[in-house]
């Protein structure tokens, strides 16, 4: 029996070897696989809707290069790359095995024009954060006052109200309306000649466009100062005889 124990115990002995054998050898292989030629970087795409940058200027900021590891590619780091970009609002990135990664962008869109008190300019998105200087404003926003603008990717504080006036300020409006200033009465707009129109404070201000744009087309324009249309349905004008 002591020799039948042996026996036993060599062959166990010897499973165990085997088995301890292709752990080594499957991980081992494993280990060479993610660093080979098979499971490197052969793709990376960008989807989304187009916006003000072009997928090769993501591509560059992204800096994952085509036959790097995939084990290496941190997508965390691309993430944070990317939207380091004041442009880019979101962004998501995937590894797809073998090879591909994918990063899914969504970019911000101007809406509008922002001059500051020195005069400086930037371009806000609609939730206020600065895009980009620009010297000249872009001639399809609307322009609007604001005490101070950051670098861009930063937020200007206190400009919803402004933002939310002129996403209602339409096209035919667009040519009479010069700049949208905060008060303390709310939204004032400073229109073309010299004339301000009191707009008030809402939650949205398509009514008061409406009334606006009712009195700049029906009502005579001489010797005009403000046109008061907080109250939407009883447009108060006042007019300066030295004006006229």
């Amino acid at each position: 029996m002591s020799g039948d124990g042996a026996t036993e115990e060599g062959r166990r002995s010897l499973w165990w070897a085997w088995t301890l054998l292709v752990v080594v050898v499957v991980g081992a292989g494993g280990f060479a696989a993610t660093r080979s030629s098979l499971l490197d970087v052969d793709r990376v795409e960008v989807v989304g809707v187009a916006g003000h940058l072009t997928s090769a200027q993501i591509l560059d900021v992204a800096a994952v290069r085509l036959g790097d590891p995939m084990v290496k590619v941190d997508t965390d780091a691309v993430d944070r790359r990317i939207t380091s970009e004041p442009w880019v609002e979101a962004v998501e990135v995937v590894r797809e095995w073998p090879g591909s990664v994918r990063m899914s962008v969504l970019q911000r869109t101007a809406a509008v024009n922002a001059v500051d008190l020195v005069g400086r300019r930037a371009l806000l998105d609609g939730s206020g954060t600065v895009l980009d200087a620009v010297v000249e404003p872009d001639a399809d926003l609307t322009t609007v006052r604001v005490d101070a603008l950051g670098q861009p990717g930063t937020v200007v504080p206190g400009v919803d109200l402004l933002l939310r006036a002129a996403a209602d300020v339409t096209p035919d409006l667009g040519n009479w309306i010069e700049a949208l200033v905060a008060t303390g009465d709310g939204v004032r707009a400073e229109l073309v000649g010299g004339v301000d129109a009191e707009l008030g404070v809402g939650d949205d201000y398509r009514d008061e466009m409406r009334s606006l744009a009712t009195v700049l087309t029906w009502v005579v324009l001489a010797c005009l100062v403000t046109i008061d249309v907080s109250i939407h349905h009883n447009p108060v004008l006042v007019r300066d005889e030295a004006r006229c």
